[in-house]
């Protein structure tokens, strides 16, 4: 089925290659070259698809066969898949209480953060006060001496 659909988009392809003014079917947009290029390129694609397909048979036939197996399927290999689901379980909420311990050690190196910019802008403002005390200062000792 699947290949009469992609020859049929060939076939399409082919036809819509050809110039819809014309009724003469030898009037071509494209060249013999870019024609057998797109031609080589359908049938390259046409054969992946295949493989896909062969590929998905083949899976699709693994995975009946292991459904029907179900029932002898060796009950150690299940529990060994259950334990190991369950410890990735537990590593996941560990991870995640790990995850919530940053975010409060992140939130508090901000809060840390903010206080030494606002100490930082305090300092800044009390240096200017202080060096325009000394200027005044200076100015009024200047001025008692002359």
């Amino acid at each position: 089925m699947r290949v009469v659909v992609f020859k049929l988009l060939m076939v399409f392809f082919v036809l819509s290659s050809f110039s819809s003014a014309s009724s003469d079917l030898c009037d071509i947009n494209l060249t013999p070259r870019e024609f057998i290029g797109a031609t080589n390129s359908l049938n390259d694609s046409l054969d992946l698809s295949e493989s896909l397909l062969q590929s998905s048979k083949a899976l699709l036939d693994l995975s009946n066969s292991l459904v029907l197996a179900g029932s002898s399927a060796n009950t150690e290999y299940v529990q060994a898949m259950l334990e190991l689901s369950k410890d990735i379980g537990v590593m996941a909420d560990r991870i995640l209480k790990m995850a919530d311990k940053i975010l409060v050690m992140a939130d508090n190196i901000g809060d840390m953060s903010d206080r030494i910019v606002e100490t930082q802008r305090i300092q800044s403002r009390n240096l200017l006060k202080t060096q325009a005390n000394l200027l005044r200062a200076q100015v009024n000792f200047l001025s008692i001496l002359k």
